[in-house]
């Protein structure tokens, strides 16, 4: 290797992992701030779960969670790093102005004066929830510059999380209900109409049932037409034996008379009404009514037992959160990993330069 090979290698060592490996030290040594770390772990899990008794910790989450509160635990997740929440810890804690001003460190630095969406951001950068979906735990972690203003978050945010919880399961327990009782509402005011309809149509004609009414006179109409052609059976044993003018055979035509009379007044009141409907229209007129009643009737009880379930849905959808691993005040600061970061940043510098010496190495080689 030349001289100048050498001066060149020596130049690129210095530019490509000295000279970045300085900045890193310079900004680790000087700038980096320390970052305190709180943690926590929750769970949400159904409310009334009186199978097992009051047990602190994991063992609470293992025998109280209900997989279904899978859903539930994603909508918190969010919420905790949403502009809600974000709002909730200016209103309680002035959150930004822990954070703004710090212009030491420029990776960490936030502006007094920083817009809605640049403090979402700095805020999604140092609030972090992680599901997990083989234990069903939400962990939740809060970077602070001091110790206790991240514990303070933290609790606060716990808070609001339980609050958030709550109202989400009771909103959909709620609307459950609504449901249910306006499906009810909606069956006993179809049911009452239809009532209602049937007592009209009683009313209107002058009948109690008119099924009941049609099929009566109806066997009266048969039991008159039995009554005539015995008559006029007996009228013609008589013929056959007396003469036509004898007061047996007048008695007896006089006999078939009435019953013909009797017959077609019955059959006229069968087929005929006041309003000049026939009775069995009117019968079959209300043996619709009949079925609709009887369908509306159905109806409303299964929608009586249809708000019964709801009620009993509904209490499976409450859901309370429980704290496993409460939030936590650091002893230490966990940000940033100096050491880590450093020895890091030079096996990537060192590799950097490796591919670099190699790629001008090529490049002279196929010159010469």
């Amino acid at each position: 290797m030349t001289n100048l090979q050498k001066m060149k290698s020596k130049r690129l060592i210095i530019w490509l992992v000295g000279i970045p490996m300085i900045l890193a030290l310079v900004y680790y040594s000087i700038f980096a701030l320390d970052r305190y770390v709180s943690t926590a772990q929750v769970a949400v899990r159904q409310v009334g779960n009186n199978e097992t008794p009051q047990m602190p910790g994991l063992a609470v989450m293992l025998s109280g969670l209900n997989p279904t509160s899978r859903e539930e635990t994603l909508y918190l997740r969010e919420f905790l790093t949403s502009q809600d929440m974000l709002n909730v810890l200016q209103q309680k804690l002035d959150w930004s102005t822990h954070y703004a001003g710090r212009w030491q460190d420029p990776f960490y630095w936030l502006s007094n004066n920083a817009q809605r969406e640049d403090l979402l951001e700095y805020y999604r950068r140092i609030v972090s929830a992680h599901f997990d979906e083989q234990t069903g735990l939400l962990s939740v972690s809060v970077q602070a510059f001091d110790p206790r203003f991240a514990e303070e978050v933290l609790k606060i945010m716990l808070g609001e999380s339980e609050r958030f919880v709550n109202e989400l399961s009771h909103r959909m327990a709620r609307e459950q209900m609504a449901f249910a009782q306006s499906e009810l509402a909606k069956a006993r005011t179809v049911y009452e109409d239809r009532r209602e309809d049937m007592l009209k149509f009683q009313s209107t004609n002058n009948l109690l049932d008119a099924e009941a009414t049609a099929k009566a006179r109806a066997e009266i109409i048969a039991e008159l037409e039995a009554n005539l052609t015995k008559e006029r059976t007996t009228l013609k044993g008589l013929s056959s034996t007396l003469n036509a003018d004898t007061p047996q055979i007048r008695q007896q035509r006089n006999r078939i008379n009435a019953l013909e009379q009797q017959l077609a007044s019955e059959i006229q009141r069968l087929v005929s009404q006041k309003g000049g409907d026939k009775l069995n229209v009117v019968a079959s007129r209300y043996r619709n009514l009949t079925i609709d009643a009887a369908i509306a009737e159905e109806a409303y009880k299964f929608a009586v037992s249809s708000v019964e379930s709801a009620r009993i849905e509904a209490s499976k959808k409450l859901r309370s959160l429980v704290t496993v691993v409460s939030p936590n005040l650091p002893d230490r600061a966990v940000y940033p990993e100096r050491i880590y970061n450093l020895i890091t940043l030079l096996l990537a510098l060192v590799l950097l330069y490796g591919i670099v010496r190699f790629v001008i190495a090529t490049v002279e080689d196929h010159r010469d």
